[in-house]
C-alpha cells in the first residue's frame, strides 16, 4: 500500500489554490496535476484520466477531503474492469479526540464494467454517524483486566 501512495504522489504535480475551513480546520486546498512520471506504473498508468481537489490539514500535514473525478475510462489488466469517463468519488475524514484520522463522509458514482461482463451504475453515500469515540486511555487492554479480575471468575482470562 505504501508504494501505490508513493506512486500516486510521484504520479501528479500539487498546485496550491488556497485555504479554507473543512469540517471545522484550516486546510490548504490543491490541485493535482499529472507530472507524466511513473505513467507505467500501477500508480501512475491512470493518472491523466483522473482530475480532483484535495485538501491538506494545515496543522497536521494530514488530508481532510478529496474529490476525484474520472475525466476518460481507466482500464485495469486486460479485461478484468474498466472504471469509465464520470465516475466520481468525494471522501472525507475527521479528527476524533485529537488522536487518530477516522473516515467521516464518502459519496462515490461508480460507473464500472466488470470482465466484460457486467456493468454497474451505482451511488453510494456513507456517513459516520460515530459520536464518541473512546480516548486510547480509556481503553482497557488484556493486562489491566488480568489484574482487575477476581480469582476463579473468568477462566478465559486466566486470572490468578
Amino acid at each position: 500500500m505504501r508504494e501505490f501512495v508513493k506512486e500516486i504522489a510521484a504520479a501528479y504535480n500539487f498546485t496550491q489554490t488556497g485555504t479554507e475551513l473543512v469540517a471545522g480546520r484550516e486546510t490548504s486546498s490543491s490541485l493535482p496535476t499529472p507530472s507524466g512520471l511513473c505513467a507505467d506504473s500501477q500508480g501512475g498508468e491512470g493518472s491523466s484520466k483522473i482530475r480532483g481537489r484535495v485538501w491538506i490539514d494545515a496543522a497536521e500535514n494530514q488530508w481532510v477531503k478529496i474529490d476525484a473525478e474520472t475525466i476518460a475510462t481507466i482500464s485495469f489488466g486486460l479485461f478484468l474492469a474498466r472504471l469509465h469517463k464520470g465516475t466520481h468519488i468525494v471522501t472525507e475524514q475527521m479528527r476524533v479526540n485529537d488522536e487518530v484520522w477516522l473516515p467521516r463522509h464518502t459519496a462515490v458514482h461508480v460507473d464500472v464494467r466488470l470482465a466484460l461482463l457486467k456493468n454497474f451504475d451505482a451511488d453510494l453515500d456513507v456517513v459516520d454517524k460515530t459520536q464518541e469515540v473512546p480516548r486510547a486511555d480509556q481503553i482497557v487492554g488484556i493486562e489491566e483486566m488480568k489484574q482487575s479480575c477476581l480469582c476463579g471468575i473468568s477462566p478465559v482470562i486466566g486470572c490468578c
